[in-house]
């Protein structure tokens, strides 16, 4: 087994089923921006809660559903879902190190 972790993929703290089968790890996918019609970007980049129900089921595979969000999925693998959906709001050139510097 690698210890290498994909930037877009979560091990499941504890595995869920969907159709029947045990899931033991999602894969996130880059949304598209009709996937994001109807949410407030704002509230993504937040971590909003609700904002999250609405964009994971759209962006995952296996794709959860909200229910499965809201009662099956650990605290701690809904928050990993959440910072790794961040990331494809980030560009490349930022993830290699690049910093923003504010004007004063």
């Amino acid at each position: 087994m690698s210890n290498v972790s994909k930037l877009n993929a979560v091990i499941l703290s504890t595995p869920v089923t969907i159709d029947g089968e045990k899931v033991e790890e999602i894969t996130l996918r880059k949304p598209s921006p009709g996937e994001l019609r109807g949410l407030s970007m704002v509230d993504i980049l937040r971590m909003e809660t609700d904002a999250l129900f609405k964009l994971l089921p759209r962006i995952t595979q296996p794709p959860l559903t909200p229910a499965q969000l809201s009662r099956e999925i650990e605290p701690e693998d809904f928050t990993e879902l959440a910072t790794k959906t961040l990331l494809f709001f980030v560009k490349k050139e930022q993830m290699e190190g690049q910093f923003l510097e504010l004007e004063a």
